[in-house]
């Protein structure tokens, strides 16, 4: 079928310079989105997890997580790059509202990535948008996977 990656987005200019896009890579898609991290407090001997807030950035060429920090002094900085030919399997999920991918990789230290609450945002200002179906984010990430060099 070899449909064309769809067309690119303006960031707005904190998050473009955060995500450090490579020249001709184009952004396609933004989701607010929490990244889940692994935690273990050794004084306590618990293990657990928790979500670092951010933006997860689908472009041409790799998702690109970026966490947002400040509640009114934005910053942002990018704590994740994962290129598309990287990608060994990935599954989104939907639970009522909330829904959460996960990217395996397949090499590397860190082979699973989670993205949880994740959420379409208006790619200048971050505000969240009508979601979309879970049938068009699948579309969307498997031809931008299919597409990439």
């Amino acid at each position: 079928m070899g449909a064309a990656p769809p067309s690119g987005v303006m960031l707005m200019p904190e998050l473009a310079s955060a995500a450090m896009l490579r020249p001709n890579e184009k952004a396609v898609q933004v989701w607010r989105a929490g990244l889940e991290q692994d935690h273990y407090d050794p004084e306590e001997g618990e293990h657990g997890t928790f979500n670092l807030n951010g933006v997860l950035i689908a472009t041409d060429q790799r998702l690109i997580f970026v966490q947002e920090k400040g509640l009114f002094g934005k910053s942002y900085r990018a704590l994740e790059s994962i290129e598309y030919r990287e990608i060994a399997n990935w599954k989104l999920g939907q639970t009522i509202r909330v829904r959460s991918l996960r990217v395996d990789v397949a090499q590397g230290r860190d082979r699973h990535k989670v993205f949880n609450n994740i959420l379409e945002a208006d790619p200048m200002t971050l505000n969240t948008l009508a979601p979309w179906t879970l049938d068009q984010v699948k579309q969307l990430l498997g031809r931008l996977k299919s597409a990439a060099p």
